[in-house]
């Protein structure tokens, strides 16, 4: 006979020491003081990879919100030309409290946490694409925000080939032999600190100036920032520098 007694509530309880939903909230306000701070964590893993070319993205696109009609962000991506990954680097770059750096103090991502936690403090869906054989050759995985509150991914996606989407080669101007793409989508705009691209990029671009102006000046390294609006076209398109106001 199946058991028709009612659920108590100690049937109900979860008795992990961290339940799903409260970590991932948790590493969601971990701290980045704005969401530039959080990009910049992309671009110092891009320059740690051997990028010396590397660009920040920007998409967006009008909306309706509250019989209103105005531009938002949809898409933040960053762009490199470093080293790529192989599936063994690329699952533990997505782990929490693993990567591949957790003993490099050369740069600003070097706790192994920068790309998981920069990008679900402003999104809820991370995307990467990474390649060592050319784009067409690249490997593919994610992490989403919703299934890891829910509990039903508690692993990262085993990579799985899928070339490089024409949009982004339209996009880029540095696409090598090597290199990873990371896709912020799903924005979450209570994260946000700028609701629009090009407010996101000139302060990025601020940023970067500062924490890589030796790099800059020294031309080892160029940042291209770049906005288009879907309507509008391209609202940004220049690199960062050392005379960024």
């Amino acid at each position: 006979m199946p058991d028709t007694k009612p659920a108590t509530q100690a049937d109900l309880f979860d008795g992990r020491v961290i339940p799903s939903n409260l970590a991932v909230t948790a590493m969601r306000d971990s701290g980045y003081k704005n969401t530039a701070y959080a990009i910049a964590e992309l671009i110092d893993n891009a320059q740690q990879a051997g990028a010396d070319k590397i660009e920040v993205l920007c998409l967006q696109k009008k909306e309706t919100i509250r019989e209103r009609t105005v531009s938002r962000l949809t898409r933040i991506a960053v762009l490199d030309n470093g080293a790529g990954m192989d599936t063994n680097t690329l699952r533990k770059a997505l782990q929490f409290g693993n990567g591949s750096r957790l003993q490099d103090r050369t740069g600003i991502g070097r706790f192994g946490m920068g790309l998981p936690n920069a990008s679900i403090s402003q999104a809820s869906r991370v995307e990467v694409w990474t390649w060592q054989n050319g784009p067409d050759n690249a490997i593919y995985t994610f992490l989403s925000v919703p299934e890891m509150e829910s509990g039903t991914m508690d692993m990262v996606p085993v990579p799985v080939h899928k070339p490089l989407p024409k949009e982004w080669h339209t996009l880029s101007q540095s696409i090598g032999n090597s290199g990873t793409i990371v896709v912020w989508s799903d924005l979450d705009f209570n994260r946000l600190t700028w609701k629009k691209g090009k407010s996101t990029l000139e302060n990025t671009g601020r940023l970067a100036g500062r924490i890589y102006r030796k790099f800059l000046a020294a031309k080892t390294i160029t940042i291209r920032l770049f906005c288009a609006d879907e309507d509008e076209g391209i609202l940004l398109n220049k690199n960062a520098d050392l005379d960024d106001p």
